[in-house]
Parts: C-alpha cells; structure tokens; sequence
C-alpha cells in the first residue's frame, strides 16, 4: 500500500502533465491513476496543476503577426553569423599567430641548447684524429726529421728563407 502522504518523484510530476495532456500510454496512465486513488498529496498536486491549466485556457489567445516572426528568425540567424563579443576575429587571428610564433621559438630554442649541448662535450680521439689530419698524413715525414731543432736551424737558415720566397711561401 503507498502513503498517503508520501512524497512525489519528479518524474511523477513531470508525469502529470503528460496526463493531463494525454500523452501517456494506457499503463503510464494507470499507474497515474492508482497514484491519484491512493496519495493525497499527488490528487492535491494534480488538482492543483488542473485547476492552474484551466486558468489558462481562459487568457486570451494573441497571435504574432508575420513580421514578428521574420524578424525573431532573422536576429536568430544574424546572431549565429556573428562572433560573440568576448573573441572578435582579430583576436583569434591573433591567437593562431602567437601559438605559431611561440612554436617556432621553443624549435629555435631546442636547436640552439642541442648545438651548444653538442659544442660542450669533449672531442673525442677521433675527433682530434680528423683536426689533425694534414699533420698526420704527413707524420711518416716528419717522424724522419728526429727534433725539433733541426727544424729550427733549417728556419732560421737564409737559404732557406730565400728558397720559401721563391716559391711564394713568404718569410718570417
């Protein structure tokens, strides 16, 4: 047995209305129906809201003219072409401008720290192999020539001197 003073759901009450207007079907309506027989507080809502509807129906009914409605439509319409105040077009062109701008510097700037990054690590043997190349290709040579002195005699002999800048080897 329900109480007859027990609560109403909401979609007990949006049901009554859907009664009222005879929109249910036939086992909705029943279950209305039973709800009525047994609640007091649903026959006092459903009265309530029967008694609302046929006051209702007792205002005057105004129809809109034609023009009202053109122009209703036309404001909906020119409302949706519009943007809303709070982003004008400039604004969102602005927007994708700076979103680009900031990419290519985070790019820029990821490139600069990974040259510098590379730039800070020691050359390896390799790479001190590959500096020095013409010297090493040559190395055969010179490991013949035994010191350094013999070097610097052989420099500092004016034939030698005179003999470089012949062959356009310029002097010290």
């Amino acid at each position: 047995m329900v109480d007859k003073l027990a609560r109403l759901t909401a979609e007990q009450r949006s049901n009554f209305v859907a009664y009222l207007d005879g929109e249910l079907n036939e086992d909705e309506a029943q279950r209305i129906e039973q709800l009525l027989a047994q609640n007091e507080v649903a026959r006092h809502d459903m009265e309530s809201l029967a008694s609302t509807w046929e006051m209702l129906d007792t205002l005057p009914r105004v129809k809109a003219s034609d023009e009202f409605a053109q122009n209703t439509l036309a404001t909906v319409k020119m409302e949706d072409d519009q943007r809303p105040w709070s982003e004008p077009e400039w604004m969102s062109e602005a927007r994708r401008i700076g979103v680009r701008a900031v990419g290519w510097v985070l790019v820029m700037a990821c490139g600069l720290g990974g040259y510098l990054l590379a730039r800070s690590v020691p050359p390896t043997t390799t790479d001190a192999m590959i500096e020095n190349y013409p010297l090493l290709k040559n190395f055969d040579s010179y490991e013949e020539v035994g010191s350094i002195e013999f070097l610097q005699k052989l420099q500092s002999n004016p034939e030698w001197q005179r003999r470089r800048v012949e062959f356009g080897q310029g002097g010290r």
